[in-house]
Parts: structure tokens; C-alpha cells; sequence
């Protein structure tokens, strides 16, 4: 009997230390990309630091000879800034070439150009860090889908949105009741994807250029995070995600990777960016709420 209860009290012991276990599992995973975060450096970063610093090296043993006086060296700087800026990876005006020219004359949205402009963003997800590659990835299997779908079959019928959206709405193909899982996401459903994504990368870059030299970075992102993406993901993935913006470079660092100087700059070109990708979310957003499918899972 003794030996009875003793194992009873031994079950019990151990059905509550997994319970406890089970419970503190999502906080252990979150601490450990924590700790997963803490050991980047920001390897890009630092490779462009190096890059600019050896070039400046280069810049003043050739040139210092000939440099008499302050304004030609700063016209120096200015143009070695330029010339960098012009050989990036990610230029913001590419962005903004990019979703100007997707929107036709009647206000529809050609898919091409807009996924050149996505080209460009995720560019720019890629310069943030390392740890923004699951967003990058996530939407480069977006571009994907739509790309099979322009190179098939039907594939001038993915030409614009409005196309895309009439073509899969006669067909039935657009699946409002589930995601299938025989086949590619239908096109409308996979554009809404990027649609979403596009609303919180047009609000970051709006706080971005209406903020001050003192402003968060990472708090930034995260209230734009919270305005858009976030009403779609998990608890869990929403406090991960809170934590991966905590390894958003510095303001320093956005300058550099935006290719611009100074605050005046920062402004000027992310006003026209943010315009451009604006109107783009407005006219795609009216096209789905006329169609009903703004809350496709």
C-alpha cells in the first residue's frame, strides 16, 4: 500500500513538473533569440564601415596634395559619397521609381513593377540584419508564386492586379474559405500577403522621416509593426518578432543604408518614397474591399 501511494505521489509530481515545463516554454524560446540576437554584429555594417574607411584612406594619400582648402574637400567627401550611393545594393530611389511606374493612368496596379519595387524593399529588409531573413524569405516565396503565375499558362492574365483579380474571381480560384493545399496560393490571396507587409514598411518609413535625431529606431518600427502586420500573427510570433526589432541598427546606420548625408536629405527622398508606396496600398486596398476579400486568411 505504502509502495502504491508512493508511485501515485511520484505520477503526480512529475504530470505537475511538465505542466510548469510546458507553461514557461514560449518565455525559454524567446529568451533564446534573445540571446541568439545578442551575438550578431551586424557583419554588413561593419564590412561597409571598413569599405568606406579604406576607401577615404585611398581618397586622402592620392589627393591630399591637391587639397588646398576646405570646400574642395568637403566637394571631395560629397562626391565620393555619390559615387558609393550610386553603386548600392539598395537605393530608396529605386523604390520609388519602381511603385510610381506600376500605377497606370486608370489606377490599376501593374504586377512587374511592383514586384520590382518589392525587389527593392527586400533589399532593404536584407541591410536591416541578419535577423530580418525570415521576413525577406517569406516574402521572396510571395514574388515566387506570382512570378509561376505570370510565366504560365494564363500568364497575361496576371499582367495588372485588376486583371489578376478578374481572372481568379470567374475562375474561383481565389479559395475565401482556406488556403489549399494541393496547389500555389491563388494569386489574389498571395498579393494581399504583400499588401499587408507593404502597410508596415510604408508606416516605418514614415515615422523614420517625421522623427528626430533622439527617436528609437526599434521603437518605430515596432508601433508601425503593431498598426499593420501584427493583428495577423500569434502571440508567440508577435513577441518574437518585439524582440527582433531590438537588433535594428543605428540611426547612423539607416543613413548609410539609405545612402543620404544629413536629416534635410533623409526627408526629401523618403517623402517621395513614402508618397509612391502610399498610393500604391491605397488603390490595391479599394480594388480587395470592393471584392470583399481584405480578410482572406
Amino acid at each position: 500500500m505504502l509502495s502504491r501511494n508512493l508511485r501515485t505521489m511520484s505520477k503526480e509530481r512529475l504530470t505537475r513538473s511538465k505542466g510548469k515545463t510546458l507553461r514557461f516554454l514560449p518565455l525559454v524560446m524567446v529568451l533564446l533569440l534573445l540571446i541568439y540576437l545578442t551575438s550578431f554584429n551586424l557583419p554588413r555594417f561593419h564590412q561597409l564601415n571598413h569599405r568606406e574607411s579604406e576607401t577615404e584612406n585611398r581618397e586622402k594619400k592620392h589627393h591630399g596634395h591637391m587639397l588646398t582648402n576646405a570646400s574642395e574637400s568637403v566637394n571631395s567627401v560629397d562626391k565620393s559619397h555619390r559615387a558609393e550611393c550610386d553603386g548600392s545594393n539598395f537605393q530608396i530611389k529605386r523604390v520609388q521609381a519602381a511603385f510610381q511606374a506600376c500605377v497606370t493612368k486608370d489606377e490599376d496596379i501593374l504586377l512587374k513593377s511592383y514586384l520590382e519595387g518589392w525587389i527593392e524593399l527586400q533589399k532593404f529588409m536584407n541591410a536591416l540584419g541578419t535577423i530580418f531573413g525570415f521576413i525577406s524569405e517569406e516574402v521572396a516565396s510571395k514574388m515566387k508564386i506570382i512570378i509561376q503565375y505570370q510565366q504560365g499558362v494564363h500568364g497575361r492574365e496576371y499582367t495588372s492586379m485588376q486583371s489578376m483579380i478578374d481572372y481568379e474571381l470567374t475562375k474561383s480560384a481565389v479559395d475565401f474559405n482556406k488556403i489549399p493545399t494541393d496547389r500555389l496560393e491563388s494569386g489574389c490571396r498571395t498579393i494581399l500577403r504583400l499588401h499587408r507587409a507593404l502597410r508596415w514598411l510604408q508606416l516605418f518609413l514614415d515615422k523614420l522621416r517625421t522623427s528626430s535625431e533622439n527617436d528609437s529606431i526599434s521603437a518605430m518600427c515596432a508601433d508601425a509593426y503593431q498598426q499593420s502586420l501584427a493583428k495577423y500573427h500569434s502571440w508567440l510570433v508577435q513577441k518574437v518578432t518585439g524582440i527582433a526589432f531590438l537588433a535594428l541598427p543605428s540611426r547612423t546606420d539607416f543613413l548609410h543604408i539609405l545612402c543620404v548625408q544629413d536629416s534635410k536629405e533623409t526627408k526629401a527622398k523618403l517623402w517621395n518614397t513614402v508618397n509612391a508606396i502610399e498610393r500604391v496600398y491605397d488603390i490595391t486596398q479599394r480594388m480587395y474591399a470592393q471584392h470583399d476579400m481584405l480578410e482572406l486568411s
